[in-house]
């Protein structure tokens, strides 16, 4: 699980100096020095979207990405941390579909805004800074309609939370030294800690060693309901092997300022009400206000029969971990971020 090491002052100075139509060119060259552990294509997880660029006929994928709403994507500030907002948005698009060669939709950014209270992650001669609000949120250029979003978890998470098995799922590479970004991959990985900020996930106390890695940065960790996909945390840090432990920012402790830009977007904070999720035969515990499908049939003022369900016409200590951090380990460029492991997983039913 890694994110992005911290570029030289004059590297970055010179990448923000090239000319654009060279960026994708750079940063495709970059990731090919990054890996992913133990994947396997994730052919679902339809609103997990890819990050990247095209130039001509050549497209690659540096980052990953959630849709929230059909126009608002959630992932890492590190993410195009390194270049001008312009460059980003000029060049960035989101690509729809289980790989960025097989992409059966891709759609350009219209604004990026970062936390602003991030912090990047530092390595020091004493050891790793890991940062902090390693958060952004994306708008497109077009409203996505074909793909249910994924919600967010609202709840403060507690300690009781710590051992639940989740998703993480995202476009890295499988391995230090592989160059096979740019294809959905997913893996369970488990909640070990909850620390400053983040989600810590070891690779020793996940099913087949999985976690994330380079190109998987900005990807979700998700709760897989019977209905709907909840996301947890962003991808934001790892060690530089992808071989130990994963920390991805919390989205309970930072939901209102996420609320506050899809706000500016949609002139909504409820993202039920704004992705059609209220009446539409899934029950809904995330929610803001009270879903109807989550009522007894006898209080839910709903007489349709079972195949029209939804369609109601007539309702009124933690301490530090150890080792070397980074959040784009090997990488040459700020998007070339993070991969991820993929095993066999199981959804985990709410109750």
């Amino acid at each position: 699980a890694s994110s992005m090491p911290v570029l030289p002052s004059r590297v970055g100075a010179t990448l923000r100096s090239m000319p654009i139509a060279t960026l994708p060119l750079i940063l495709a060259a970059g990731m090919s020095q990054f890996g992913i552990v133990n994947g396997s294509p994730e052919p679902d997880m339809e609103p997990v979207v890819a990050l990247g660029a095209r130039l001509g006929n050549f497209a690659f994928s540096a980052c990953t990405a959630t849709l929230i709403t059909p126009e608002v994507l959630l992932t890492a500030a590190h993410c195009g941390d390194d270049y001008p907002l312009e460059t980003v948005i000029a060049l960035g698009a989101a690509f729809f579909g289980p790989s960025v060669d097989e992409a059966y939709l891709e759609v350009g950014l219209s604004n990026l805004v970062v936390h602003p209270d991030y912090e990047e992650l530092v390595n020091t001669p004493t050891g790793p800074s890991y940062g902090s609000h390693d958060i952004s949120v994306i708008t497109l250029d077009e409203a996505v309609t074909t793909v249910a979003p994924a919600l967010l978890r609202r709840q403060e998470l507690v300690s009781s939370d710590e051992g639940t098995e989740l998703l993480s799922v995202g476009f890295g590479i499988t391995g230090i030294g592989a160059d096979d970004g740019g294809i959905k991959r997913s893996a369970p990985v488990l909640v070990d800690q909850l620390w400053q900020g983040f989600i810590l996930s070891r690779n020793a106390d996940n099913p087949n060693e999985a976690n994330i890695c380079s190109g998987d940065s900005g990807g979700p960790m998700l709760e897989v309901t019977d209905g709907r996909l909840i996301e947890w945390a962003v991808h934001s840090w790892g060690d530089q092997n992808c071989a130990q432990r994963s920390g991805s920012t919390r989205t309970d402790m930072l939901y209102e300022w996420i609320m506050d830009q899809v706000e500016g977007v949609h002139g909504s904070r409820d993202l039920c009400e704004i992705n059609g999720f209220y009446d539409d035969g899934w029950c809904d515990l995330d929610c803001p206000e009270e879903d109807v499908d989550c009522l007894p049939p006898e209080e839910s003022d709903d007489d349709d029969s079972a195949a029209e369900a939804g369609d109601d016409d007539d309702s009124t200590d933690l301490g530090e971990p150890s080792g070397d951090g980074c959040s784009d380990c090997g990488s040459g460029g700020s998007l070339a971020l993070v991969g991820l492991v993929l095993a066999p997983w199981r959804r985990r039913r709410r109750g």
